[in-house]
């Protein structure tokens, strides 16, 4: 069993591994999204993971041009390789993130202050081409009291399969000041203030969703 013990992005071992073991069909979005980028890459253009952690999924990504991650973990980031250029930087230091076709962006949002989330998006539409793509995952609260209990309950539920009750709790604690969730309508009117007017819901497993933005 994987430790959760002083959970930190920069120390955290098998970090993919455990992604999976805490994100229900983590594989499945995964999967979806390299089917989905085939639609947006092109020649002329970047795809930028924004959070790329270990650059997995944007290894995974069918395409032959340039790719960007963006992260400002050390321990995590590769080093760059073939088409991929790994760069160690905070979102919200760079007013653009290039000529892209597909933006990703998993689970990262949340880890930023709510204040600094509207102009990061701006910056991901403004960089985007137009026809171009902006995939966002996120954790999300439930509008209901009463849906809140039962997702984040069975979401404890699954993480027991891999992890212990107290390595639960403490993550839960350890995250309380890292990690602030929004709603599901709260991101989606962010989106729309960035310009944002085509999206759909793709991909939910519990309080868990990933929404397809099109430019």
């Amino acid at each position: 069993m994987s430790s959760t013990n002083n959970f930190s992005f920069d120390t955290i071992q098998n970090f993919d591994e455990h992604i999976a073991q805490s994100i229900p069909n983590y594989d499945l979005l995964a999967t979806a999204i390299c089917d989905l980028s085939t639609f947006f890459v092109r020649e002329d253009t970047r795809v930028v993971d924004l959070g790329c952690s270990t650059g997995k999924l944007l290894e995974r990504i069918p395409f032959a041009g340039e790719k960007v991650g963006i992260d400002v973990s050390t321990n995590l980031l590769p080093e760059s390789h073939d088409n991929i250029l790994y760069v160690r930087k905070d979102i919200r230091s760079l007013n653009t993130f290039g000529n892209c076709g597909l933006v990703l962006s998993l689970f990262t949002l949340q880890f930023i202050p709510y204040e600094d989330r509207p102009a990061v998006l701006s910056t991901i539409y403004e960089s985007l081409v137009e026809g171009g793509a902006f995939i966002w995952a996120e954790k999300v609260q439930e509008e209901s009291g009463e849906l809140e209990s039962i997702m984040n309950n069975a979401h404890w539920d699954y993480k027991r399969r891999s992890f212990s009750a107290q390595q639960i709790l403490d993550k839960e604690r350890d995250l309380r000041s890292m990690m602030k969730v929004n709603s599901s309508m709260r991101n989606q009117v962010m989106a729309e203030n960035a310009g944002f007017t085509v999206g759909t819901l793709f991909w939910k497993f519990f309080n868990f969703e990933a929404w397809l933005y099109i430019k």
